[in-house]
């Protein structure tokens, strides 16, 4: 079986590299020529490459639909692509959606906006496709990106432990290891899955388990503030959360994996509390 991957050295891409062999695309999803001739002969294409920070449309929306267009030309029997929970409409605060939940995104966040209209494109396209919808994803070998989309240059992970974290009492987080999305991947590929998976490890973190897991101090303040005060220190250049990702974070639903369980006999193997210690502990590591 030939499988190409557009993204392949990102943090999804060099995780499935341990579990599956494929071929890396390489080439600017921007360029439709590029990409049909990148994807020729595959029987599945794993579309993993997007723009985070900063987000950029060419890319996510674009090279998306360059890709889709491709994959059509080329007669591609499978695509699975990366979508994720921004993509879904907020959900009462603790309960959990399944993958029948409302795609229509964040308000005000352009990563959702952009994981909702790759949601539309998928379902425009006439492709036997598969869409992942992961909660955040992490692993030690994408901590160092992640420092700097989360701390920036000035803050150093060796201040963390001097400095409390200002989070909110609602808060809650689903995490999920880079390896573990990666697996579900190889089931959807190996059983010709189609549709959407959720995808999320157990437990969801709460404000206080977020503190405890990595060892900080907690400074609790009500949301509208840390949002307020996210938008003041990203201008400044203090730090580089801007008040989206602040509100994304606070609404993205909780989502269930009932069916990655039922139909991929799917089930974590990293603990959502270790894979937040992997990753803090390894932004404190030289890059």
């Amino acid at each position: 079986m030939r499988v190409v991957v557009t993204g392949g050295s990102g943090n999804v891409g060099t995780a499935l590299r341990r579990h599956l062999d494929f071929i890396d695309v390489g080439v600017d999803v921007r360029t439709l020529s590029a990409l049909r001739d990148a994807i020729r002969g595959a029987d599945v294409v794993v579309h993993l490459a997007w723009a985070i920070k900063p987000t950029n449309k060419e890319t996510n929306v674009d090279g998306t639909e360059h890709l889709l267009a491709a994959c059509v030309k080329e007669n591609v029997g499978h695509l699975v692509c990366a979508s994720s929970v921004a993509a879904y409409a907020p959900a009462p605060r603790w309960g959990r959606v399944d993958e029948s939940w409302t795609l229509t995104g964040i308000p005000g966040s352009t990563y959702s906006a952009h994981k909702v209209k790759l949601e539309e494109m998928v379902r425009r396209y006439p492709l036997p496709c598969t869409v992942i919808r992961p909660c955040g994803i992490g692993q030690a070998s994408a901590a160092q990106q992640l420092r700097r989309w989360l701390l920036g240059p000035w803050l150093s992970p060796k201040l963390l432990p001097l400095l409390p974290m200002p989070l909110w009492d609602s808060l809650r987080l689903q995490l999920v290891h880079s390896d573990d999305v990666a697996r579900a991947i190889v089931e959807i590929v190996k059983r010709q899955a189609f549709g959407a998976f959720n995808l999320a490890s157990e437990p969801v973190l709460t404000a206080p388990m977020i503190a405890n897991s990595v060892g900080l101090g907690r400074l609790p303040l009500p949301y509208p503030l840390v949002e307020k005060l996210a938008g003041v220190t990203a201008r400044i250049g203090l730090q580089p959360l801007t008040p989206e990702w602040v509100r994304m974070a606070d609404q993205a639903p909780l989502v269930r994996c009932t069916r990655a369980q039922e139909d991929l006999e799917w089930w974590p193997e990293h603990d959502a509390r270790d894979v937040l210690r992997e990753v803090v502990t390894a932004m404190g590591r030289r890059a």
